[in-house]
């Protein structure tokens, strides 16, 4: 019913969108105020403009041959595909046409929103290299000369950014756009804050995203508010908030139905099919065709049709799905790795230009002090060395960067979300060897689920995770932000307390006692204790030895009544 409900409010949404569409003008306008719409529409991202503008054209200019009308046509026609995902072969003509189109003459907002709408389109159909040249165009021939002017940089950083989101120059990102979060226009700040949720470097750059984003509802309905709708939809997901994650995306649906935003439809649909998969989103996905979606977006699609055919047992389709895939990972491949050394080569390039420049500009004013001209250009040579090294030093922490992700699952446990056995180990190896330079002592603590496969057996396995699930949840809350909790396997876990001494252990227990012992799973109120043992360490036992005398410890406290805690020297 609620999807039903969905569609009769974006049925509804459109008809008004497209009734306000035909009632804009009655004849042709001049190309310049065409011009001043289309630049004002692609950077509040209003879609239902955009596409009213280019209909005024096609009704009311058809007759008129200006080339400077059929670029504006063709930019609109190129914003609209990327986000509608309609009328491709359109598209296509249209990025052919612009590719031919000399911009100079254009403002600069003008030119940086038709070259952002050309990189984006080129990113859409896996042309890398083309995206980044583009983006380079924006980079050295409108951001120098918009240093003093604050919309035309707005609206620079921002289309360099959307490039360098989508090839995962991250850094860059986040130099373009924080600034941008304390933007007068409201619509720049979601937007940069839109992009930026995905990568903080810091927890109060997330904060500070979220606050913009939470004030999406003043916002038109228009895709910078759908933007900022998905953010906070993937936000509510990752805080593992359900209800406040259903209610937001059902409020995404709308909005981007009413609008439709295939492009924000197909990411959503995307997010529905994890964790578990929904038939409907699916059934929607498999239903775009290939054009419709960028190579990144295809990739998913294709497993969702393996697991289709493998289902069906049709295991001819299957394979020949499969291998379809695999031809497309491997040109995913291909392009990130060309792009990045692409994007590299061209981000020394710039630097070395830039610093000539600089160079040349300082021997012309140096001319009338020839005494000091050769101490300033051995000063010049060693900037350029400096320079050189900052460049290569951002490049390798850009492609670092790019891990972080997969990193991050990997040392992970899947069902708790903290730090797995292996992840765990390792911090606090790194702990033991720090203290050991710092003299600084550090506490080593097991922890045990008391009668945890009582749990399971009684009342079930649902239950045994969700207690699970609030141990570690719990847990984390109590101990300090320098110190870890790992799940060591099954219910006992691992805890890292950095320079401190044993005496510690005793609180984080009582306090955990407390915070645990209550754990409602479904219907049921469970008691739930545990036991613990600790030692102290200062870096010159293994961690290995440590674990084995907590393992020894806990041993004791399980052997003495369970439910506490049992500590030694180490």
């Amino acid at each position: 019913m609620l999807r039903f409900g969905c569609f009769v409010f974006a049925a509804l949404a459109l008809f008004s969108n497209q009734a306000a569409a035909q009632a804009t003008i009655s004849h042709c306008l001049a190309a310049p105020q065409f011009a001043s719409h289309l630049t004002v529409a692609l950077d509040s991202m209003n879609l239902s403009e955009v596409q009213a503008i280019n209909t005024d054209i096609a009704q009311h200019c058809a007759s008129t041959l200006s080339p400077d009308i059929d670029v504006i046509a063709d930019a609109a026609t190129l914003f609209t595909f990327i986000h509608r995902r309609s009328n491709g072969d359109s598209a296509q003509q249209s990025f052919n046409r612009l590719l031919q189109k000399d911009f100079s003459s254009l403002s600069r907002q003008q030119q940086a929103a038709y070259y952002h709408l050309m990189a984006l389109y080129s990113l859409h159909t896996g042309e890398y290299k083309q995206a980044l040249s583009i983006s380079h165009i924006i980079s050295t021939e409108l951001l120098p000369a918009a240093v003093n002017a604050a919309d035309d940089m707005a609206a620079i950083n921002l289309a360099v950014a959307d490039i360098h989101y989508e090839i995962e120059f991250y850094q860059s990102v986040r130099e373009l756009l924080l600034p941008l979060l304390t933007h007068p226009a409201h619509y720049i700040r979601v937007r940069a804050a839109s992009l930026l949720w995905h990568i903080p470097q810091t927890q109060q750059q997330l904060a500070d995203t979220l606050a913009v984003l939470d004030d999406y509802s003043a916002l038109p309905q228009t895709l910078v508010k759908l933007h900022a709708l998905e953010a906070l939809v993937r936000q509510a997901l990752e805080e593992n908030d359900q209800p406040a994650a259903q209610a937001l995306l059902e409020e995404a649906y709308l909005l981007a139905e009413a609008l439709d935003a295939k492009a924000v439809l197909i990411r959503l649909y995307l997010l529905e099919t994890d964790n578990p998969p929904s038939p409907h989103a699916v059934e929607q996905l498999l239903a775009f065709s290939a054009n419709q979606l960028s190579l990144k977006e295809q990739l998913p699609v294709l497993k969702l049709e393996v697991e289709r055919a493998t289902v069906s047992q049709n295991w001819q389709q299957a394979t020949a799905t499969l291998q379809q895939a695999l031809a497309l990972n491997q040109e995913l491949a291909r392009n990130n790795a060309l792009a990045r050394e692409y994007a590299g080569f061209q981000m020394v390039s710039q630097a070395r230009e830039l610093e000539q420049a600089r160079q040349q500009s300082r021997l012309q004013a140096l001319a009338a002090e020839q005494q000091n001209q050769q101490r300033l250009i051995y000063l010049l040579a060693l900037v350029s060395a400096i320079l050189a090294l900052a460049v290569l030093t951002l490049l390798f922490v850009k492609k670092r960067k790019a891990a972080v992700h997969f990193e991050k699952l990997a040392n992970t446990d899947g069902l708790t979300q903290v730090l797995n056995r292996r992840a765990i180990q390792l911090f606090a190896r790194q702990v033991a060897d720090r203290s050991k330079q710092l003299g600084q002592p550090f506490v080593v603590a097991l922890a045990d689920i008391d009668h945890f496969k009582t749990i399971n057996d009684t009342y079930g396995h649902d239950a045994g995770d969700i207690v699970l699930t609030e141990f570690a949840r719990r847990t984390n809350t109590l101990i300090r932000q320098q110190d870890r909790l790992g799940r060591w396997g099954g219910e006992e876990w691992l805890i890292i307390m950095t320079n401190t001494r044993l005496d510690a252990v005793d609180g984080l227990f009582s306090r955990m006692q407390e915070e645990i012992r209550d754990i409602t799973a479904g219907e049921h109120k469970l008691t739930v204790t545990f036991s613990m043992g600790a030692v102290a360490g200062n870096g010159e036992q293994s961690v290995e030895a440590l674990v084995q005398a907590a393992d020894e410890l806990l041993y004791q406290a399980k052997q003495s009544g369970r439910n506490r805690l049992c500590k030694g020297g180490g």
